[in-house]
């Protein structure tokens, strides 16, 4: 069972909420929601790698310095996103 299945049976679960429409229609919207989320996220992690990349100090690709350089970048990119209400 895919994540949105999994999503809409616990929403339906919930005490108090009513899905507002069928269940399908509900969860082809939540699936798109995920898929543009997960496509704007590789946008965002491959312009992250970039900038790691081209800076003038290398850092070992997969290392722990990497890791958080990589989180730190992330971070400051849905920061902006979000700044900018996307």
């Amino acid at each position: 069972m895919d994540l949105s299945h999994r999503m809409i049976e616990r929403l339906a679960k919930t005490p108090g909420l009513a899905l507002a429409g069928e269940r399908e229609y509900v969860r082809n919207h939540l699936l798109q929601a995920l898929l543009s989320w997960d496509k704007e996220n590789e946008r965002l992690s491959s312009e992250t790698e970039k900038k790691l990349l081209a800076r003038g100090r290398r850092v070992v690709e997969g290392s722990r310095e990497w890791d958080l350089l990589f989180a730190e970048e992330m971070e400051r990119a849905y920061a902006a996103l979000l700044s900018r209400g996307e």
